[in-house]
């Protein structure tokens, strides 16, 4: 000790020192409690040199390792400033391997010859037996605690300056560490700290004014819990106001502790997002390019997933009301932005699926860095036209691993009517339009691609005619024969269902081929013989068809162009015995 601080002589000084007391001589200095003297019992206690033990307790913060620290602080002022009694039970991590002990601490005051007031504080650790009788409730919590907090400590990096959780019972608020901003936010709370009050002053006292609405959500139990069913762990970047300054932070929420604890993190993120920032400007040219977004989109946004920030890079709608809300609303947080947009143009019933298909988890989880990623809806723009538009996203990570995605809105109305011209074209080309069956032209097509192939597993091909068709279009017209062939197509249809391929090849011919086991065959042609059988037209009763089917397995060298051969020289066997059956003419019927 210096000589101007000295209150004892070199003797009891000595006297103090050697004790195996655990005690310590305290006194108050320019308004603050410093401790003079350390006994040897108490640095054996505490498992401590002398020099540690007064540097640790005359320093910035003495009760850093008290589990009770704001009722120890409370206590030490009581007795120091106002003379109250200082007995006190607190427990205590000690030595480098931070062993917890019970302590049981008194003071008293006493005063020196010259009138000098100093404080004699003395110490006993309590034993293990009479803790855990005494303090069974307290050790218990004690230990849920620093479970707790390494299990926050290893979800939560040190890099993040403020931590806190929730315990999602009651929604009340826990610090596990804070900076400074933390400690004023702390300090600002009235009455009990819950989860909607603390964001309440946190967004009051250090978020910027743009950025309040969306970082105040995450104060909403039910808002958080939804999106951590989305996505565990969550995060959020946005500004704040520090020191006048506006300073990037990111937070991150996850759920612990089987989901009794949430934890938020607040990271200081200002570094990380203006380098990419600078990143962003440099490359937004190139990226553009990268994607292939060209004139045709309305407009194009860049969109950065770890920062979750939107910018408007082109702008292709002219002079519209549109474009001038586009060009007012060109950067910010991409959730929030999305949601405008969403909730003011997007029809209802596109809403949900428009949420979920663009969150950036699930753009990270399904678009890739080499093909585009699509979301089509319904949009109703200013002018109250409704068309029909795609948002595209192109996802791009440069070497450094950052990833964004380029995406561009473009309205597609033409491109839809061009498709659908096609595919009525395509109809018409190859589609039957009596029967709704593949065509001729779709048959030939089917067995020109297989030619000199023979057929993959067990393939079945079917040939079919009507009979008496003739006879029928001379008696009854040519209604009662359209409506014997479109009865024929659909018992081929109910029968086959999509295990294979039908065709209409001819007036009253047709061919199927499909794919089935062994015996199934054979219980397939059965089931086509019995629709047959019960098939009843307004214009006809009966139905009568030819058939004859050739299976892949009957001859492994067979291809599918001599399983058609075999097939329709079974139907045409079949169809003479029909009309030898019934004595008439086949030329003539």
């Amino acid at each position: 000790m210096e000589d101007n601080t000295r209150i004892f002589t070199r003797e009891i000084y000595e006297l103090y020192e050697r004790s195996l007391i655990p005690m310590g001589i305290c006194y108050v200095e320019n308004g603050r409690f410093r401790v003079h003297v350390v006994s040897d019992g108490i640095c054996r206690m505490y498992r401590s040199t002398r020099g540690e033990m007064l540097k640790r307790l005359n320093g910035p913060d003495p009760f850093v390792n008290i589990v009770e620290k704001e009722e120890m602080i409370k206590a030490v002022r009581a007795f120091s400033y106002e003379g109250a009694p200082y007995d006190v039970v607190f427990h205590e991590y000690v030595g480098p391997e931070r062993k917890l002990i019970t302590v049981h601490c008194t003071g008293i005051h006493e005063y020196t010859a010259d009138g000098r007031r100093y404080s004699i504080l003395l110490y006993d650790e309590v034993s293990d037996k009479v803790r855990r009788n005494l303090f069974k409730d307290e050790e218990k919590e004690i230990e849920e605690r620093d479970r707790l907090r390494v299990e926050i400590d290893d979800a939560i990096a040190r890099s993040y300056t403020s931590v806190i959780y929730v315990d999602t019972s009651d929604l009340s608020v826990h610090a596990v560490r804070l900076n400074r901003f933390g400690r004023r936010v702390s300090d600002e709370l009235q009455g009990e700290p819950v989860l909607r009050n603390v964001f309440d002053a946190y967004v009051r006292t250090l978020v910027f004014r743009e950025d309040a609405a969306s970082v105040l959500r995450f104060g909403d139990y039910d808002y958080v819990m939804s999106r951590l069913r989305e996505t565990n762990p969550l995060f959020h970047t946005f500004r704040t106001i520090r020191d006048g300054r506006i300073v990037y932070y990111r937070l991150k929420i996850i759920l612990l502790d089987d989901g009794k604890k949430l934890v938020y993190g607040f990271e200081h993120f200002d570094r990380q997002v203006r380098e990419r920032i600078e990143r962003e400007e440099e490359r937004e040219t190139q990226m553009t390019l990268l994607a292939g977004l060209s004139s045709e989109y309305e407009t194009v946004w860049l969109v950065d997933a770890a920062l979750h920030n939107a910018k408007l890079i082109r702008n292709n709608m002219g002079d519209t009301r549109s474009s001038a809300m586009m060009n007012s609303i060109n950067s910010g947080n991409y959730e929030v932005l999305l949601e405008n947009y969403i909730e003011k143009y997007v029809v209802p019933g596109d809403r949900e699926r428009m949420y979920s298909e663009t969150a950036i988890d699930s753009l990270l989880r399904n678009a890739r860095d080499d093909s585009l990623y699509h979301v089509n809806y319904w949009r109703v723009n200013e002018e109250g036209e409704k068309n029909y538009i795609q948002l595209v996203y192109s996802r791009v990570t440069d070497d450094l691993g950052v990833t964004r995605f380029v995406c561009g809105f473009r309205n597609i109305d033409e491109v839809i009517a061009e498709e659908k011209k096609k595919s009525i074209l395509y109809s018409m080309a190859h589609i039957d339009s009596m029967t709704d069956l593949n065509n001729r032209r779709t048959f030939d097509e089917y067995m020109d691609s297989h030619i000199g192939g023979r057929p993959e597993g067990s393939t079945v091909f079917f040939s079919f005619d009507l009979n008496e068709l003739k006879t029928v279009n001379d008696t009854l017209g040519h209604e009662a024969g359209d409506e014997l062939i479109v009865g024929l197509a659909d018992c081929m249809k109910n029968v086959f269902g999509r295990n294979g391929n039908i065709f209409r090849t001819g007036g009253d011919e047709f061919a199927a081929v499909i794919s089935c086991e062994g015996d199934e065959r054979d219980r397939i042609a059965g089931k086509l013989y019995e629709s047959f059988e019960a098939w009843r037209g307004k214009a006809c009763e009966v139905l009568s068809v030819a058939m004859g089917y050739a299976a892949s397995d009957e001859d492994p060298s067979m291809t599918l162009e001599d399983m058609r051969r075999e097939a329709e020289k079974r139907m045409y066997m079949q169809k003479s015995d029909y009309y030898r059956r019934e004595g008439k003419d086949r030329r003539k019927n």
